[in-house]
């Protein structure tokens, strides 16, 4: 898992994006910070760019594998539907994210019903739950103008980084993003989640990454 101490659970994946929200963004920094690595000065994301330098959407990833519900039936669906590719990987990935990153967060008996199955992280609860320390009343995030990475391959596992926008009083907000880095292995179950990473220059998915096509 990608850590760093702290003496409280911590929500990993937030980049928080204009001045308007530096002083959020610092507490997000403390707050939602993974343990087990030193902490790291939490960059600005830019917005997802529309210009010609826009990477163009590759076949084989799906933004709704498994459906458009955020539920653990749609996590387990794409689970199975996903095919041992890296796009396979990105599209569960990308499923799994629009579950685990939303507010109020997943209850409990949500994640029993994924934890040890999609996921092998020390503390899925942990991490799942800790999103209702996020400082807006809800949000969830959608697959819509989304980017992902692929950021390593073997026979066996694919790391990906998604930067996903915040659908905040629904509506896309226009500078957060959700940016997990995640290994995923392919088991007998398809693809399962093994790792949090660190991984370098998220903010960057718009022009290094991949557009995601369609989406929900």
């Amino acid at each position: 898992m990608n850590a760093q101490p702290t003496a409280r659970r911590r929500w990993p994946w937030y980049v928080l994006g204009v001045a308007v929200f530096v002083i959020v963004a610092v507490v997000g920094l403390v707050l939602f910070t993974p343990r087990g690595d030193a902490p790291v000065a939490t960059p600005r994301p830019t917005t997802p760019s529309t210009s010609s330098t826009t990477p163009p959407a590759v076949e084989g990833v799906d933004g709704c594998l498994g459906g458009d519900a955020r539920a653990p039936q749609t996590v387990l669906d794409a689970q199975e539907a996903a095919p041992q590719t890296p796009e396979g990987a990105v599209s569960f990935v990308a499923a799994f994210s629009r579950w685990a990153a939303q507010k109020p967060a997943a209850p409990a008996d949500e994640v029993a019903q994924l934890d040890g199955i999609v996921s092998t992280l020390p503390d899925l609860a942990g991490d799942v739950a800790s999103a209702d320390q996020f400082q807006a009343a809800q949000f969830r995030v959608t697959t819509l103008n989304g980017y992902y990475r692929i950021e390593s391959v073997t026979d066996t596992s694919v790391v990906v980084t998604l930067m996903l926008p915040l659908v905040i009083n629904e509506a896309v907000d226009p500078t957060l993003r959700y940016m997990p880095s995640v290994e995923v292995e392919w088991t007998g179950k398809g693809w399962v989640i093994v790792d949090n990473v660190d991984t370098p220059d998220k903010t960057s998915l718009p022009t290094t990454g991949v557009a995601i096509p369609g989406g929900c």
